[in-house]
């Protein structure tokens, strides 16, 4: 075996195995529909406006490797209607998810969950919970 290969099989971690060491901390949060719906859970309901962002984003994330939808990405209006806040807080919310290393911005007015950061947003929103 070479370097390369040992670096591969014994370094690298993939993100399908970060989604599911963190299954069973991420079941409380939110309910999956099999049209990909996301329900977030309404304990959850009432935390802070970003840690609701990262809750639909982790959703998203769960129900795309579910395969009930085609993308792993939610676009920006989507929070717009979802989140009591002014356009311009949910731009500033994205922006500081993103700068936090929780957030992807695949393409413009899109966003999606960095999976490898997937352990530290959990934290987030657990220590916001309590």
């Amino acid at each position: 075996m070479t370097l390369k290969d040992h670096i591969q099989s014994e370094l690298v971690v993939d993100e399908e195995s970060i989604l599911e060491a963190n299954l069973e901390r991420v079941k409380p949060l939110f309910d999956l529909f099999n049209d990909g719906t996301i329900n977030i859970a309404e304990e959850y309901r009432s935390l802070s406006p970003e840690n609701r962002i990262l809750i639909y984003l982790i959703g998203q994330r769960y129900a795309f490797e579910g395969e009930l939808i085609e993308d792993d990405s939610i676009g920006t209006q989507f929070f717009y209607e979802r989140i009591d806040r002014s356009d311009r807080s949910i731009r500033d919310y994205l922006q500081n998810l993103r700068e936090d290393g929780l957030l992807a911005k695949p393409s413009q007015g899109t966003h999606q969950l960095v999976a490898e950061n997937l352990p530290s947003a959990l934290e987030r929103i657990e220590d916001d919970a309590e």
